[in-house]
């Protein structure tokens, strides 16, 4: 053997050594991450609803996908540690059952900062009666076409009775809210009670010339097109078939929109209509209610613009709101938060669009009977889940009896 060569491989684990050692001066020599804590504090703005025993909180910084959890009493706060600085969305969460009612409670803060040590954060905490009416699936997304083009006319919204009595839906009225699509330029409202409300791009409404009984376990289906999406002149590829739908949003603009056998919404307000009822297949946030007052598309109080806008928006009170959906185009925009929490704290998405995906709830429980108990905390990221095939009435849920064409 070469001399040069047994040297060197005599000194081959001295110079590892030495290199080892260097690598770990240089890693010592970074510095390192220091945990931090932060204390949490509710402000709670219940209404007639009770105390709750407890609260759940949990941090999310979506950038690094890192969560933590903890409990806190309503009265007392709360100091969470280990927390790597960052970014954060903050939520706080109960539920409780009193008098035959379920309460939800919710409140959170997007886009918190915590970078130093011992912050404290203070969090707006409402309630709300779990609606009898919630959205069951949403459909939003689109589909693609044989061609690789875009169709978005399958669209629906699946409203379902969880409640144990039966629900009149006469007049029950669906709203895209504004902004239409997730944003971090939230629009400014005028007026100092502006966070009581939420505002309405476009609403549209159940008649109100007629009862429509909805009975436990039963839903109807609002779909933007009530046609068979999967026939050939519309498009083959398309997930559903929307014959069976309870109602559609007719705004017949071409040939291709028929006005089929379900029953034509009303269109209560679109400043602007264009189009067949296109929400965004970015995700929209919507709301259900029943007004108290019929809907004036026209009232200089009711129809307001945001400050420095143009763009007209109704008034919807918090407190007529049944149910509420936030969707965001993807998981990135989780923290662009439209809906005021007390109605959702949380958002869903399908992450992509024209995708054929729809965002349906999740079951909480099967009665013995076989009925389906929605999931309800008013956290739409807890209680929603993404399906690969939209799919209207699923888990069994029944057609009320007034549609004579299912």
């Amino acid at each position: 053997m070469n001399q040069n060569i047994r040297i060197y491989i005599l000194l081959l684990p001295l110079m590892l050594a030495l290199l080892s050692c260097e690598q770990f001066r240089s890693v010592s020599g970074t510095e390192e991450m220091v945990p931090l804590s932060a204390t949490i504090k509710v402000n709670l703005n219940l209404g007639t609803a009770p105390l709750p025993d407890q609260l759940q909180v949990k941090l999310v910084n979506f950038a690094e996908r890192y969560e933590l959890t903890t409990t806190m009493t309503p009265n007392q706060p709360v100091t969470v540690e280990n927390i790597i600085p960052g970014i954060y969305t903050i939520t706080v969460s109960a539920e409780k059952s009193e008098d035959g009612f379920t309460y939800n409670y919710n409140g959170n803060v997007v886009n918190v900062g915590i970078v130093d040590n011992q912050e404290t954060i203070t969090i707006d905490v409402g309630a709300a009666k779990a609606g009898a009416l919630l959205f069951k699936e949403v459909y939003y997304s689109g589909s693609r076409t044989p061609t690789g083009g875009t169709y978005f006319r399958d669209q629906f919204y699946e409203i379902y009775n969880n409640s144990d009595l039966e629900q009149n839906i006469r007049g029950l009225a669906i709203a895209l809210i504004n902004p239409q699509t997730a944003t971090a330029n939230l629009p400014v409202w005028p007026g100092e009670d502006a966070d009581q409300y939420v505002y309405a791009l476009h609403i549209w409404q159940v008649p109100d010339t007629t009862d429509f009984p909805l009975q436990p376990g039963e839903s109807i289906i609002i779909a933007q097109m009530a046609d068979d999406h999967t026939k050939a002149n519309l498009n083959p590829t398309a997930p559903v078939n929307l014959l069976s739908a309870e109602f559609e949003t007719l705004v017949k603009t071409t040939s291709l929109i028929q006005d089929n056998p379900a029953i034509n919404m009303k269109m209560a307000f679109w400043p602007k209509p264009t189009n067949q009822w296109l929400t965004t297949v970015f995700g929209g946030a919507f709301v259900l209610f029943i007004p108290t007052e019929p809907i004036d598309p026209n009232s200089p109080s009711e129809v307001v613009s945001p400050v420095g806008s143009t763009v007209q928006s109704y008034r919807i009170p918090i407190e007529s709101v049944v149910d509420a959906l936030e969707n965001v185009g993807n998981t990135n925009q989780m923290e662009l938060k439209r809906m005021p929490a007390v109605l959702d704290a949380g958002a869903a998405t399908v992450n992509g669009t024209y995708v054929a995906k729809s965002v349906a709830r999740k079951v909480k429980e099967t009665r013995p009977d076989g009925r389906v108990i929605l999931q309800d905390t008013n956290n739409s990221t807890e209680d929603f889940e993404v399906m690969d095939l939209p799919q209207i009435r699923r888990y069994d849920a029944q057609a009320p009896s007034w549609n004579t064409w299912k």
